[in-house]
Formats: structure tokens, C-alpha cells, sequence
């Protein structure tokens, strides 16, 4: 989803002293590394930034138009004790202030993943094709 000129100008209007709006950090993952909790939504880039920082997270999925690909990724790792989960649908300033009191209260997340699924995929591949 990507949030108009002007909507993004009021999202940094009306956003609390304490917080900062922006729409693209080159430093992300190293502003993960040092957040109290991160609210993102569950695309697969952004949750592996936040597994490889140990950052604890409250994950909205999109889940507009049928679609459930952010919603297993994000509630497999709240299976996990990796994240909290706030659906779309109850993302409310109350909800998501729960949401980030929970996610702030436990330990930063400790879920080793194998980020190295081109290598694995590629030995898998010649493992199964017989080289």
C-alpha cells in the first residue's frame, strides 16, 4: 500500500512528537537493531529485517483482496513467540497500543532462520537433477 503526497504529509503532521514518519530508511536494519518494537506489516523483506535484528514486532498483514500470504508468514511466527499479530480488520489506536505493550513486554525474538535459501535451493536442485 502506498500512502499519497499529501497523506504521507499528514501521517508527519499529525504523528506524536515521539514518533518519526518516514517512508524509506537505507538504515533500516540497523534502526531495527535498536527499536523497542517494530510495527510493520509482514511482507517477507521486512520480516527478515526484523528476524536478523532480534527486534520484537507487532506484525499488521495486508490482507485486503484475498490475499493470505503476509497472514501465514506473520501468524507462523507468532506460533513461534516471534511477533504479535493485530489483524487489519482490528487495527484500531487501542488495539495497536496493546498490540505494542505486548510485543514490548517479552524478550526480543530468538528464531534462527537459514537466510541462505539461494545456495540451499541451487544444492537441492543438483542433489535432485543427479550432478
Amino acid at each position: 500500500m502506498s500512502l499519497t503526497d499529501a497523506e504521507f504529509a499528514a501521517s508527519q503532521r499529525n504523528a506524536p512528537t515521539c514518533v518519526v514518519v518516514e517512508r524509506f530508511r537505507a538504515d533500516f536494519p540497523a534502526l531495527l537493531r535498536r527499536c523497542h518494537v517494530s510495527v510493520s506489516q509482514a511482507g517477507y523483506n521486512t520480516v527478515l529485517d526484523i528476524l536478523a535484528a532480534r527486534a520484537r514486532a507487532v506484525l499488521v498483514p495486508f490482507a485486503a483482496e484475498r490475499e493470505t500470504e503476509q497472514s501465514i508468514r506473520a501468524e507462523h511466527l507468532a506460533a513461534r513467540g516471534a511477533c504479535v499479530v493485530l489483524r487489519e480488520n482490528n487495527l484500531a489506536p487501542a488495539t495497536l497500543g496493546a498490540a505494542i505493550e505486548r510485543a514490548g513486554a517479552g524478550k526480543p525474538m530468538d528464531l534462527s532462520i537459514d537466510t541462505d535459501g539461494a545456495r540451499r535451493s541451487a544444492a537441492l536442485i543438483v542433489g535432485m537433477i543427479g550432478k
